[in-house]
């Protein structure tokens, strides 16, 4: 009995997440490097809005996640229950002033991966699966996702990875 009434109190209390009100950010690429010999890549980005103050509560207070999600294949469903399976994935981070003149300048630092076993473990793809999946693609769609207590997600607008930058610090000679 008791877990049939705290099942129904999850339930009733899983649909009580408010709305956040806030309109979707207008986020726009601004450049990708490839982060020494490693497999990682730093995708930096502007935002018309603070995205790590999204609820105004001081910067990352109530955000349970603050994520750059990029689709590498055909899955654009960036909602917080679909799992894409080939992604550039990655936690937000302020970067240093001076890229867009009034605007908030964010980076990423991404691994470009496969996500395996319905989302419980990750592997990151090689370069010539890269190339294979990005060859006929123009761009990448990736979006804003951030998730905070209490509150439904939150998701940007669409921004577009020219796939031509990324190829490039793809194929680029690793140094050592």
């Amino acid at each position: 009995m008791k877990i049939l009434i705290c099942l129904l109190l999850a339930v009733m209390c899983s649909s009580c997440a408010k709305e956040h009100n806030k309109s979707s950010a207008t986020v726009g690429f601004l450049s990708v490097k490839r982060e020494g010999g490693l497999p990682l890549y730093d995708i930096s980005f502007s935002s018309n809005i603070n995205l790590q103050d999204l609820y105004g509560r001081g910067e990352g207070l109530g955000q349970a996640s603050t994520n750059l999600n990029c689709a590498l294949e055909n899955d654009s469903d960036f909602s917080v229950g679909n799992t894409i399976e080939r992604s550039a994935y990655g936690l937000i981070e302020k970067s240093p002033p001076g890229h867009v003149q009034g605007a908030f300048n964010y980076v990423t630092r991404a691994f470009l991966s496969e996500t395996r076993n319905k989302g419980t473990s990750r592997r990151n793809l090689s370069v010539d699966e890269l190339n294979s999946i990005l060859a006929n693609k123009t761009d990448i769609p990736c979006k804003v996702v951030i998730t905070a207590y209490g509150y439904r997600p939150y998701y940007s607008n669409t921004m577009h990875i020219p796939t031509a930058d990324l190829l490039r610090e793809i194929n680029k000679p690793r140094s050592k």
